[in-house]
């Protein structure tokens, strides 16, 4: 038993929230693109920032989070896209 390594991974989660009151209907060709581009990105990086995984694994999901008892969330820059218009 002493000759078998435990299997090791780095798993890093990112979610991006739509900001409540935001009515915006995001389709599921748009989800797709943006898992495609971030994918292509963290690949990109993977041999720099973590050269000894030999493989990563993706998972993509969308979902209503009615509760979540998780950490604050990072804040990312306000944008014309991400934010509610003022009446």
């Amino acid at each position: 038993m002493a000759d078998q390594e435990s299997p090791r991974v780095l798993r890093l989660t990112f979610e991006f929230h739509v900001p409540v009151g935001l009515r915006v209907n995001i389709r599921g060709e748009r989800m797709k693109a943006a898992a495609v581009a971030f994918t292509s990105a963290v690949q990109a990086l993977a041999s720099q920032v973590f050269p000894w995984a030999s493989k990563m694994r993706v998972r993509t999901e969308w979902s209503y989070a009615w509760y979540d008892d998780q950490p604050e969330p990072v804040q990312l820059p306000a944008t014309e896209k991400n934010t509610p218009m003022s009446k």
